[in-house]
């Protein structure tokens, strides 16, 4: 009984394949470049490999970025759901069609294998309405116009992992730092996420790779009106242009940057922390404190630099725990999967 789990990207394809006996023990874990038939096309041909054809997989796991304000939980998908997930794409352009689209080939190649959405917004949804409700006129709010958050596959992965990893009972005030090209920080009080650092899109909070994190509206209106810039050419600075790849005219990749001499290098790396610890005190005190910090992603895993300096800048609080935890949305993806099939 072999599940697939499915991570769509604009230039990747990263999948995994789980077997299901009494629990989950992953078979093998890898990435394709490209994406679209081309990228499908070679991961059936290393299922075929593994002597594993799709019609015979006991389902497949989807990672979708967006669930709106209708999916909160992972979801077996049909015609129904289907349609209401594409109808999401606006609110997730540069993120959601590759999910949606790796979706829609697999059901096409097989119909009759059950096929799962797990969201990356779903954990987000216990944060309370004051802390996702943007202080606009109530109706943008009722069309959906709120804080979603993002990484909660991740989150939930920590949640879960971190009480087996430290044999104790998990913190009551957790904040978790997803930090990677797309960062992100999340406030857990007794399990649930109460605040995060993303909102309606992927670009509010942290310094990232290529995107800015927190910025004040009126400048991109100024920028937009003074350049006459269209929302296309103003989302392709804010995605693309932007973060640690703009401050340090160098590169968005953080290894790279480390590695440099050059100070305006240095100086990406310091803002990338300095916002990050920033933003932290914001979720601290969204917690009423801190009991401890865990470290994800592929740059909070890692870049002991980066850790070092974002503890430091924390360092007038009280005593807290720190730790680290391999991020593994595949993991919870396949659980998902297999809790839904039963």
């Amino acid at each position: 009984m072999t599940i697939l789990v499915l991570n769509a990207g604009s230039s990747t394809l990263k999948f995994a394949a789980f077997e299901q006996n009494d629990g989950l023990t992953l078979r093998f874990k890898d990435q394709v470049q490209g994406a679209g038939s081309q990228a499908l096309e070679a991961l059936f041909a290393r299922l075929a490999r593994e002597g594993i054809e799709a019609r015979d997989l006991a389902g497949v796991g989807h990672r979708i970025v967006h669930g709106g304000t209708e999916f909160s939980r992972p979801v077996v998908v049909d015609d129904a759901v289907e349609a209401k997930l594409n109808a999401l794409r606006p609110l997730a352009p540069l993120h959601q069609p590759y999910g949606l689209n790796a979706l829609s080939a697999m059901r096409e190649h097989a119909p009759l294998v059950p096929q799962v959405a797990c969201f990356d917004t779903a954990f987000h949804a216990t944060q309370p309405d004051i802390a996702a409700r943007f202080p606009l006129p109530r109706a943008y709010f009722d069309r959906g116009y709120r804080r979603y958050g993002f990484h909660g596959l991740n989150y939930e992965h920590v949640v879960q992992a971190l009480p087996a990893q430290t044999g104790l009972p998990l913190p009551q005030r957790l904040l978790i730092a997803h930090l990677g090209n797309g960062a992100s920080l999340c406030a857990v009080k007794d399990g649930k996420s109460i605040a995060t650092t993303m909102g309606y899109s992927t670009l509010d909070g942290l310094v990232m790779g290529t995107r800015p994190g927190a910025i004040d509206p009126g400048l991109i209106l100024a920028i937009m009106k003074d350049d006459g810039l269209s929302p296309e050419q103003m989302e392709q600075v804010l995605y693309k242009e932007s973060g640690l790849l703009a401050l340090s005219g160098l590169s968005s990749d953080m290894k790279t940057l480390l590695d440099s001499p050059a100070p305006a290098a240095k100086a990406a790396v310091e803002a990338y922390c300095y916002w990050a610890a920033r933003q932290a005190a914001s979720l601290i005190a969204a917690m009423g404190g801190i009991d401890a910090l865990v470290f994800t992603g592929g740059i909070g895993e890692n870049a002991k630099p980066v850790r070092d300096r974002v503890v430091n800048h924390l360092s007038w609080i009280n005593a807290f725990a720190m730790h680290i935890v391999l991020a593994n949305e595949e993991l919870v993806i396949a659980r998902h999967t297999s809790i839904l099939l039963t």
